[in-house]
């Protein structure tokens, strides 16, 4: 083998080595950046901004956020004191959104530009992909306190809610968040009887009391259908029979037996 050859064997096995050291060093080192940078992968609906909008009788010991929670501390010097904080909410779906619930906020605490269990929206209307929306959660403290509040949103999908025979149904809800309890009161003029589907099957778990509807726990699009006396509704998810009237249906179950 050649001088020349056994040289850059050498100095390849040399930069190798080198290279690896590098690698190593930098796969140990803690890497930082300067200034107040943090990074927030978006996620489908998200908390993208929290500032401080207004203090009373307070301060604002810490403010901190991440895709579902806030976490904050404060001191209150009387019983008279407020931490009002404007939270901004981003939602990257293509999917229209609402805040079901909030968790450890406190009793008192009150909420500007939104009301829980209801759509999020803007200026422009719903929130599409990308879209921002911004309120303010107001805490009231009843005590003089040093105290820390991790609050957790609970983002879900609204689906909405369709009446079918209904002479009128001006007032009535027409959406609902996931996990919500649908509930409408249709008055004394509200059908005898109704039939509820909820995401294309039919629901057997509802209330139907003094002319008051109830359904827990929506997880789809709901349709409500003023049920007739000449008419028999059921739950066709098995069979396929695509009728409503009791001669229709026995047409067609008569048809399957032969």
């Amino acid at each position: 083998m050649s001088k020349r050859l056994n040289k850059i064997i050498a100095m390849s096995i040399i930069l190798v080595i080198i290279f690896m050291s590098i690698g190593y060093s930098a796969l140990n080192k803690n890497l930082s950046v300067s200034g107040e940078l943090t990074y927030r992968p978006k996620g489908n609906i998200r908390i993208t901004n929290v500032t401080q909008a207004t203090l009373t009788n307070a301060t604002l010991q810490y403010a901190d956020f991440s895709k579902n929670e806030i976490n904050f501390a404060y001191s209150s010097t009387t019983t008279s004191a407020t931490i009002a904080l404007k939270v901004e909410v981003t939602n990257y779906t293509d999917t229209e959104m609402g805040i079901l619930k909030i968790e450890n906020l406190p009793s008192n605490a009150t909420i500007t530009d939104y009301t829980l269990k209801t759509k999020l929206t803007n200026t422009s209307g719903a929130l599409k992909t990308g879209m921002s929306t911004t309120f303010t959660i107001t805490i009231r403290p009843t005590a003089v306190e040093t105290k820390a509040i991790t609050l957790k949103f609970d983002f879900e999908p609204v689906y909405t809610v369709k009446y079918i025979g209904f002479s009128s149904t001006s007032g009535y809800k027409t959406e609902v968040l996931k996990g919500d309890t649908y509930s409408q009161n249709f008055g004394s003029n509200g059908p005898g009887a109704v039939y509820i589907s909820m995401g294309g099957s039919a629901v057997s778990n509802y209330t139907y009391t003094n002319k008051v509807l109830t359904v827990p726990s929506v997880n789809g699009n709901i349709e409500i259908t003023v049920l007739m006396a000449s008419h028999l509704y059921y739950d066709n998810s098995k069979t396929g029979l695509p009728c409503d009237d009791v001669q229709c249906a026995l047409d067609e179950i008569n048809r399957m037996i032969k």
